[in-house]
């Protein structure tokens, strides 16, 4: 009888355990720094969680209908994000068809219909692209397809632009065109065409 007890109690406290092992007490909504270590593959529907540096620095904050993780590929990939990149500096807004974040390159990767959207004082600058490479360990914007930027002091295309978010500055590169627009009270009244490299 008193070995029954015994053994019913240790199974008890066994189960105890295994449920705060898998189920943690602390369910409040304070986000990850990195996506978990895990061999699992697995699914989230309608989330949204924040990424930090090592820091403690806020880099990204994601919101989606979907996120899955591969294990084999150490990859998750994002259906429809919402993205707020470096929000206390630069402040991107961005959005895509698709995400992935690639776990050994520390970097995500915007897919599809790619709009980023940056508030400035006179008005949004916007940025259309394919696809759009965000690396962390470099604190770069990378985008190697055709480009758009539209400003209220100008409209670039591009095959390709660097945004450096240090220095929160942009390299445009192969065939660069564009326009440059005055305030009507400067000289010259209208608009000046500019023209990159053409290589």
């Amino acid at each position: 009888m008193n070995r029954r007890i015994i053994v019913l109690a240790s199974l008890m406290l066994l189960v105890v355990f295994l449920i705060r092992w898998w189920v943690p007490s602390d369910r409040s909504t304070r986000s990850i720094p990195a996506l978990p270590d895990t061999r699992l593959d697995y699914t989230l529907t309608d989330f949204k969680s924040e990424f930090y540096n090592s820091e403690g620095v806020l880099e990204w904050v994601i919101e989606a209908p979907e996120l899955t993780h591969e294990a084999s590929l150490k990859k998750a990939v994002i259906r429809e994000p919402v993205m707020q990149i470096e929000p206390t500096s630069a402040d991107w807004h961005a959005r895509a068809d698709q995400a992935e974040i690639l776990r050994n390159e520390d970097e995500i990767v915007l897919i599809g219909n790619v709009v980023i959207r940056q508030a400035l004082d006179a008005g949004d600058r916007i940025i259309r692209t394919n696809q759009l490479h965000h690396d962390r360990r470099q604190r770069t914007i990378k985008a190697e397809s055709a480009v758009i930027i539209d400003s209220p002091s100008s409209f670039i295309e591009a095959g390709g632009l660097l945004i450096d978010l240090d220095t929160n500055t942009m390299e445009f590169f192969n065939h660069v065109e564009g326009e440059i627009f005055f305030d009507h009270y400067d000289e010259p009244s209208a608009h000046d065409d500019i023209t990159g490299p053409r290589d």
